[in-house]
Order: structure tokens, then sequence, then C-alpha cells
């Protein structure tokens, strides 16, 4: 067995849950209160050189129903749409013997990594094969803008002076180790 990160092994807990509770009470609620549910599909969030990638598996969904959006400060992604399932074939069901199959809204958001900064004008979409994969361009040649200090004033008005960053200060947006330029 691979080893996995125990925020990781958590998080599949929690859904492995979520579905055993979702299949033994399906069939009691089949109800129209019930399919207002939300289900959530799942997705796989990777990045290589050059793009943030996110695949989300939505098998019979019609392209049309989904909706993908970014936030205004590029921290999260969030996908939804509907899986509709067929009056036809919902009414003609004499008896249930197991259903995995969720349909109904969905919707997911996720908080993007911080890995590189992105190109939020060039984000693209695609959808094969009940697959939605997500290209999100990462930002090359992006200056990293340094430390800045900042003046503290006190309660009696004093300022303390500006300074520039000494070679020991701690930066979270260093690597350890990394000088300061």
């Amino acid at each position: 067995m691979e080893f996995k990160d125990y925020k990781e092994i958590i998080k599949q807990m929690e859904r492995d849950m979520l579905q055993i509770s979702d299949e033994v009470f399906r069939g009691f609620f089949d109800s129209p209160l019930a399919t207002g549910r939300f289900w959530h599909p799942s997705m796989d969030i990777y990045e290589n050189d050059t793009h943030l990638l996110v695949k989300v598996e939505i098998a019979g969904v019609r392209v049309d129903e989904v909706q993908v959006s970014l936030s205004s400060d590029d921290r999260s992604l969030t996908i939804s749409g509907i899986r509709r399932e067929g009056e036809k074939a919902r009414n003609n069901r004499l008896r249930a013997h197991q259903l995995e199959i969720y349909c109904g809204p969905f919707g997911r958001t996720i908080t993007l990594p911080q890995c590189d900064p992105i190109d939020r004008d060039a984000v693209t979409a695609n959808y094969k094969d009940g697959i939605l994969t997500i290209s999100i361009p990462k930002l090359t040649n992006v200056a990293k803008k340094p430390t800045r200090l900042i003046p503290i004033e006190s309660e009696n008005g004093v300022q303390a002076e500006e300074k520039s960053v000494p070679s020991n200060f701690v930066d979270a947006d260093r690597e350890p180790g990394e000088r300061q330029v």
C-alpha cells in the first residue's frame, strides 16, 4: 500500500463514509426533496512545468449543464452543474437493486494550490469522454516582489524608521537558506 499524507487519508475516509451513508439511505428517501441533494464528483488536481490541471469525472452530464468559474483572487475554482435522469427511466423502475450513479445537482469548490501565479485569461476547459479537464497556465518570468518591512507607529505618534530587511529576517516567501537580494 502506498503511503498517503494524513490529511488525504482523513479526506478519503470522509468521502467513503458519505458514500456509504448515501447508499444506505438512498432507497428509503426517493422523494422530490431528495433530488435537490448535491453530489460531489471525483477530481484530480496536479501540475506540470507549465500548467495546473484539474480533472473532474462527470460522465453523463451534458456540456451545456456545466459551469466553471475562477474566483476574482485566483485562489478558488468552482465546478457546478446537473446530471439529469430521464423521467421515463425513473418512472419505469419497478425495483432498485443497486443505485450508485448520482443524479441531480453537483458542485465542488476547491482552493487552488499556491504554486506559481496563473494566467487567468488563458484558462481553458475541455470535456471529453465524461472527464472535464481544466487547464490553468502558470505565468512565466514573473518578477518576485521583494519583502517590504512595514513601519510601525506607536500610540504616541512616534514612527519607527523604515529600514532595509536584515539578512537573518524570516520571510515566508523565501525558501529556508535563500538569501535576500
